[in-house]
C-alpha cells in the first residue's frame, strides 16, 4: 500500500472534507462503500490502496487521470474501483 498525500496529487478538481480521519469508509480494505471520484480523500484512499509502497508518483498521476477520464459508470463501489485500477495501472 502506498502512502501518497494530498500534495502529491496532480489534479485540482477535488472537493475535500474537513476531517477525513474520522471517515470509517476510508480505513481498512476497500469494500462495498460508494466511491466518489470527485472527493479528494476518497481518490487518495483508493489509489493508495491500489498502489504498492514503492510505486512512483507517475503511477499516482496515471491513476488520477484514469479515474477522471475512464472510470466506467458501473464501477461505484470502492472494491470495484480498486479491482479496475489493479487492471489498468
Amino acid at each position: 500500500m502506498a502512502n501518497f498525500t494530498r500534495t502529491n496529487l496532480s489534479l485540482d478538481h477535488y472537493t475535500w472534507d474537513g476531517d477525513s480521519n474520522s471517515n470509517a469508509d476510508l480505513t481498512g480494505a476497500p469494500d462495498s462503500s460508494t466511491f466518489n471520484p470527485q472527493q479528494g480523500d476518497e481518490v487518495l484512499y483508493i489509489l493508495n490502496s491500489a498502489l504498492s509502497a514503492s510505486a512512483p508518483i507517475t503511477a499516482l498521476h496515471k491513476g488520477e487521470a484514469l479515474i477522471r477520464d475512464e472510470l466506467p459508470d458501473d464501477k461505484r463501489a470502492q472494491l470495484d474501483v480498486k479491482k479496475w485500477l489493479d487492471e489498468k495501472i
